[in-house]
């Protein structure tokens, strides 16, 4: 009798300690709020199932204003001498509808598996976030969210990127850095739609300053798309200053230069957001735009937020921005096309 209680003691003590060298956690966020979008231009073309009408008003109930809503799954193994196995699996949710979000893709949002060192960084390869557009989110006082998300008029030329392979190093001294290359995975030509991309960080108390880099093939490898990114945030404690000035080429003759200037006043569960861009069109058409946005979030709790936000756009010279809600420009239209000033009001919840 106590030799089977003492075989139990053991059996079980072995077995807590082997489920605790492992663990998956289940996350999450929804997101959803009321998006009233105007100053679009009305469509000129002839509607079809292909290519409906384009209405230049609109009110709709729009997902991931703030963070797009997501479930995850989250696991870690340890293997020992500070080495994990890792994976990550995310889904986009569309709480509108219900719908899959990223076109439909099962885990759109992230899909990756790799190993985590304490001394060398991590390997992980699958879908992931390219290193620029990281960067890019880090600057953003809008996070890339609300309707003056930065991504409205500053491209990413790449922001999930499949058949990724990825390295980031551990942080030393501040400084880090990753490395991603993107296999197109074109029969016949490996160029093709191939991704390259690289950012380095550095970060010692109120001051993180990024510095990435994105390229892009095409389909056949003929043209590739550029981004360059230099930013910085400071916080001084009552406020946090942002800025950023990007270098875009994308194919064909697109070419232009973008500023973003921001700030971030935190208080207490109230946090008001401000930025403005200003992007130059270096191609000879010179379409050129500017965004100014506000946005406010009140902290109901450590994982529930309300928000809201405003932003608008200017276009010049044709130029067809929108904010982040708007629809794309019906075809061939030009101009203030897709709405260009955005009201939303939303809840976002954290699990």
């Amino acid at each position: 009798m106590k030799t089977s209680l003492l075989a139990a003691a053991i059996l079980s003590t072995f077995a807590g300690a082997a489920a605790a060298q492992s663990s998956v956690g289940i996350y999450g966020a929804f997101d959803l709020g009321l998006a009233s979008i105007s100053g679009g231009k009305a469509s000129t073309h002839t509607p079809s199932a292909a290519l409906p009408a384009f209405k230049p008003n609109e009110v709709k109930l729009r997902d991931g204003i703030l963070q797009g809503s997501r479930l995850g799954f989250r696991g870690t193994e340890n293997l020992g001498d500070g080495l994990a196995a890792v994976f990550v699996l995310e889904a986009g949710i569309l709480t509108d509808t219900g719908a899959s979000d990223q076109g439909g893709l099962l885990f759109g949002r992230q899909a990756y598996v790799g190993l985590k060192s304490d001394a060398a960084g991590s390997v992980t390869l699958g879908r992931q976030y390219a290193p620029h557009y990281l960067a890019f989110k880090a600057i953003d006082p809008m996070d890339d969210g609300f309707a003056g998300a930065a991504s409205n008029l500053i491209p990413t030329n790449g922001k999930r990127i499949n058949n990724a392979l990825k390295y980031a190093t551990p942080s030393v001294s501040g400084f880090g850095a990753e490395l991603l290359y993107g296999l197109g995975e074109v029969a016949g030509n490996s160029s093709a739609a191939r991704s390259i991309g690289a950012a380095l960080g550095y970060q010692n108390g109120p001051l993180l300053v990024k510095l990435a880099y994105h390229s892009a093939n095409n389909g056949d490898a003929s043209d590739k798309a550029k981004s360059a990114l230099i930013g910085a945030t400071y916080d001084f404690g009552a406020v946090k200053a942002h800025a950023a000035y990007g270098s875009n080429k994308g194919t064909g003759t697109a070419d232009n230069r973008d500023l973003l200037l921001g700030l971030t006043v935190p208080m207490g569960a109230h946090t008001l957001l401000a930025s403005y861009i200003r992007k130059d069109d270096k191609s000879s058409a010179n379409r050129d735009a500017s965004q100014f946005a506000l946005a406010y979030t009140y902290a109901l709790s450590k994982r529930t937020a309300l928000y809201t936000s405003l932003a608008r756009v200017g276009n010049d010279n044709g130029a067809t921005f929108r904010t982040a809600s708007a629809g794309a420009p019906a075809g061939g239209q030009i101009g203030a096309a897709g709405g260009t000033r955005e009201l939303n009001v939303g809840m976002r919840h954290l699990f």
